[in-house]
């Protein structure tokens, strides 16, 4: 966790920065038309992690029944290792905590092993594997899941 890491509900005024993170970190990136409709998705949780106003990173999770299944963990290179991604993975810990969930669920890129030792520090277990789940490069998807 980094204590000078603000999170921060996403807003209009944060989707410029976030597709370009998109585009910086995933082979298919979400476009501004899509994060600008994950704003009006009354399942959607957005959340910034930002620092004197400048968006370090994101993650995105869908609340459906006492499930979260989370979209997105992206940070911006430069900020990566400082605790941004573990910021906002706390913060949706504590968002499922509050609001009655069950689980987190995500897939990860076997390959991104980075990703991977960040879940398990956070508790989240491998149960599964979507096999050939990612494209661009095509690789399968682990199912991670943290009981709440």
């Amino acid at each position: 966790m980094n204590p000078d890491v603000r999170i921060v509900p996403m807003s209009p005024a944060h989707i410029p920065a976030l597709a370009k993170l998109e585009k910086c970190c995933f082979s298919v990136p979400w476009s501004e038309a899509g994060l600008s409709e994950e704003l009006l998705n009354p399942i959607a949780v957005f959340l910034v992690a930002q620092r004197e106003g400048e968006v370090l990173g994101y993650v995105g999770m869908h609340h459906l029944l006492d499930e979260g299944n989370i979209i997105n963990v992206a940070v911006f290179p430069e900020h990566r290792r400082k605790g941004v991604a573990s910021s906002l993975l706390f913060s949706l810990v504590r968002y499922g905590i509050e609001n009655g969930l069950a689980r987190l669920t995500l897939e990860v890129r076997p390959s991104n092993t980075g990703a991977v030792a960040l879940y398990e520090s956070f508790g989240f277990e491998q149960v599964g594997r979507r096999r050939g789940f990612y494209s661009k490069p095509p690789e399968d998807g682990l199912v991670m899941v943290k009981k709440l």
